[in-house]
């Protein structure tokens, strides 16, 4: 049996170190059936405070260790204003993936987590509709769509007004998706989360009563192992 391949995008100021360390007891769940490759964002995230050049480049010097260094996938539009409807560093992301794509791939699904899932989110509609946004994702990029999308705390990245609209269509995304929803999470909304749900077809939904994250619990990694499962 030929083994999935899932590409895994961590959350904002987080790092594939990190992410894969947090999802750890979901990703032994399916070992014996899925290989999870995780990838860290282009963009290190400077503190705000860190307004001129001479300290970022002195903070990223700053010994602290890779699993802690913060890295993003877009800058947020209060640290640096949108150009042309896109966020700073979106663009740059999304080459960054493809190239991932081509030298690691391919692979069969992408799971992401808060930043990383509002991106996933996006990513696998331009995957699956290359007449969406071309000169991003051209329809001769040589890759297929992702046969599957995890999404955890999800959300539209509204606020990029270049690709707000790709999720509310009223062409819903076909590609089949899982969306992980905590019920207490304080940084994205349940209603947020929910609202993404409704730009896929036929969601599968796991509410949990946690917060901002990936829960392990035995009903979480069964919802995962049973939704994994049926792509192998």
């Amino acid at each position: 049996m030929k083994r999935l391949r899932i590409l895994c995008l961590h959350g904002y100021t987080q790092n594939a170190i990190m992410f894969s360390k947090r999802t750890a007891a979901v990703r032994q769940s399916v070992e014996d059936i899925a290989d999870l490759v995780y990838v860290t964002a282009p963009h290190y995230i400077h503190s705000p405070t860190l307004t001129s050049i001479s300290e970022r480049v002195e903070a990223e010097k700053e010994d602290i260790s890779e699993e802690h260094k913060p890295y993003g996938w877009w800058l947020l539009p209060k640290l640096a204003p949108a150009q042309n409807g896109y966020l700073v560093g979106f663009k740059e992301s999304v080459e960054y993936i493809k190239d991932v794509l081509i030298k690691e791939g391919p692979f069969d699904g992408i799971l992401g987590f808060s930043q990383g899932a509002g991106f996933a989110a996006l990513l696998t509609k331009l995957m699956e509709d290359r007449s969406d946004l071309p000169d991003i994702i051209p329809p001769t990029f040589e890759h297929p769509p992702f046969r599957f999308a995890i999404i955890v705390a999800g959300f539209n990245a509204k606020y990029q007004t270049a690709t707000k609209e790709l999720l509310e269509k009223k062409s819903a995304v076909k590609t089949p998706s899982l969306h992980y929803i905590g019920d207490t999470d304080t940084l994205i909304s349940p209603e947020t989360m929910l609202s993404l749900t409704a730009a896929f077809e036929k969601p599968t939904v796991f509410r949990h009563p946690g917060g901002h994250y990936l829960p392990y619990t035995s009903d979480s990694k069964e919802a995962f192992n049973k939704f994994i499962r049926q792509f192998a």
